[in-house]
């Protein structure tokens, strides 16, 4: 460096006149730099950055699956940076180096420039590969997710599809043998109610059977739900309703029909409907992420609060379920439908609460496949089982004849109806109306009398004791107006009995002395009618039972000893 010359003084005056001294100097400097150790920045700037950097952005990584990484210390010179992959995407080559080295980039990119052969363009060359589907993040191509059994997956839904097939045989058989007596008293429009019930839930396991996704989760807890509230809501409704009679204790006729039970259903399945739109709305259900035991990705329907809260009103419903069937265990039925009904329902309340301990073990580590078999075997140990008990003893019965009569055969009332109810007698009740079924008068088949028929003949029986105890008043015979007035009571307390028993075809077992009674009042009353036109040709005693509903049949304290009257 040149040494500085001494510059001359120079004097100068100011404003005010008074003289400065001040000295000139001029010179030359100098600053050398060793560019090798200055670094340059050739990545884009980040997003906000103030700082002033003429490189930024020149660099040649591929950015659709690359991205620039500055690396310092390698001087002033190009491709001072490497391409790493972005996430999604791994490395393709092998080897401890995952990135590709700028300064080769940028030697392709200038032969590019040049004309020269290059490999810069050349396909998936600088490239990363992406990841195997639900990888975040990889090192290599292999799979992230669980691969699912789709051969086990394929089988099952064969045998779930045969077995929604054979519902509709089942429709298809309330149908035909509707008006069979252990089919009526089952109520055939609640036995469709519950197949439809079976189908719904049948059905989720073809919903479940690809991945999981929000549509298919979502439907899967409607048909679940929906399935539950239709099968078992009809089943416990049934049972309601033979505790309700099997509960009365007064000859007062309770009359709970099948449209009262479709009714009180309709409003249970309305509940979870609404309760599922707004769980739809609100919170729809989600799929989640979980890990197999080999560390896999895999989907999940996500349980949340929801799902807890229509488990809690199924297990309250099972409870109710529980004790109706605690309640009607000693209730005679000639099917034995009601202890069917219970065996299906401690059935469904034992299982689900194993299903719902088992799924807790199951979704750490998950295992999505275990999952599917589990959900099908218990569909088939619950709804199959219902089916087999529900339906499978009706078919049993109708294939081998039986259920197809009330059941009477009792020679009893075969030779009590050729005794009281023959063609002479008939005639000579006149114009009078008597106890008629299927249209012959007079005459009443004791083996073909359905539950209806019963009732109907009771009622007429009773009408036609009133009908005589109001005739025979006026005449001022009193033995003859206690013989009718004990057998109306008679008549009155039996026919509440049928009707309650007998009510809506629920099937259950009538006392024996029902047939009796109704045999005797039958023959008192035709020879009461004969005894207005005849001498009394001999006396025998009779006393009267009556009956309840859920008790035994008991002789009063106070019975009352009737005379008949008979015609030679």
């Amino acid at each position: 460096m040149a040494p500085l010359r001494r510059a001359p003084r120079r004097h100068c005056f100011s404003q005010n006149g008074r003289r400065a001294l001040y000295v000139l100097r001029r010179g030359t400097s100098g600053i050398d730099i060793d560019l090798r150790r200055v670094d340059i920045d050739q990545c884009p700037q980040r997003r906000n950055s103030t700082d002033v950097n003429i490189f930024a952005g020149s660099d040649k990584c591929k950015e659709r699956t690359t991205k620039c990484v500055s690396v310092p210390g390698l001087g002033f010179r190009r491709g001072s940076y490497k391409c790493a992959c972005l996430d999604g995407f791994y490395f393709p080559e092998p080897g401890p180096l995952r990135f590709y080295n700028g300064s080769v980039i940028e030697d392709e990119y200038e032969k590019k420039l040049q004309g020269l052969p290059s490999r810069y363009d050349e396909l998936d060359m600088f490239e990363c590969l992406p990841c195997a589907e639900g990888c975040a993040t990889c090192e290599d191509g292999r799979p992230c997710l669980l691969t699912l059994n789709w051969a086990m997956r394929t089988s099952i839904l064969s045998l779930a599809a045969v077995i929604i097939g054979i519902l509709p045989f089942f429709v298809f058989f309330t149908v035909k043998y509707g008006e069979i007596k252990v089919v009526r008293a089952a109520s055939p429009t609640l036995l469709r109610i519950i197949i439809l019930g079976a189908f719904f839930i049948y059905s989720t396991t073809i919903v479940t059977y690809p991945e999981p996704n929000v549509a298919t989760c979502t439907i899967r807890c409607w048909l679940r739900e929906i399935g539950f509230s239709l099968s078992y809501g009809a089943l416990m409704l049934k049972t309601w309703r033979i505790s309700v009679i099997f509960r009365v204790r007064s000859a007062k006729a309770v009359k709970i029909t099948d449209l009262d039970l479709l009714k009180r259903l309709g409003v249970l399945v309305a509940g979870f409907t609404a309760l599922l739109g707004v769980r739809s709305l609100v919170a729809p259900p989600s799929v989640v992420m979980a890990l197999s035991a080999d560390g896999l990705k895999t989907r999940l329907c996500h349980t949340d609060w929801w799902d807890h809260a229509f488990s809690a009103s199924n297990f309250c419903s099972f409870v109710w379920g529980i004790r109706l069937c605690i309640v009607v265990r000693k209730a005679p039925s000639e099917f034995n439908e009601s202890k069917f009904i219970s065996l299906t329902i401690y059935n469904e309340f034992l299982l689900t609460i194993l299903l719902n301990i088992s799924t807790l073990f199951l979704k750490s580590p998950a295992n999505p496949d275990l999952l599917y078999i589990i959900f099908f075997l218990h569909n088939q140990l619950t709804i199959t089982v219902l089916l087999v008990l529900i339906f499978g003893s009706k078919v049993y019965m109708v294939m081998k004849g039986q259920g197809r009569s009330e059941g009477a055969t009792n020679s009893t009332l075969k030779a009590s109806s050729a005794k009281f109810l023959s063609s002479k007698n008939s005639e000579q009740l006149g114009s009078n109306p008597t106890p008629t079924v299927a249209g012959t008068a007079g005459t009443i088949d004791f083996f073909k009398l359905t539950d209806g028929n019963v009732q109907n003949e009771m009622d007429k029986l009773t009408r036609y004791l009133e009908y005589l105890v109001t005739r025979g008043r006026p005449l001022g015979d009193p033995a003859a107006v206690a013989q009718l007035e004990a057998m109306l009571a008679a008549g009155r307390g039996h026919a509440a009995h049928v009707d309650r028993a007998l009510q809506d075809g629920l099937g259950m077992v009538a006392p024996p002395s029902v047939d009796s009674m109704l045999t005797r009042v039958t023959g008192c009353l035709v020879t009461a009618v004969v005894g207005e036109c005849a001498e009394p040709a001999g006396v025998r005693e009779a006393q009267v039972q009556t009956c309840a509903v859920g008790r035994r049949c008991k002789r009063h304290s106070a019975t009352q000893t009737v005379r008949t009257m008979a015609c030679a």
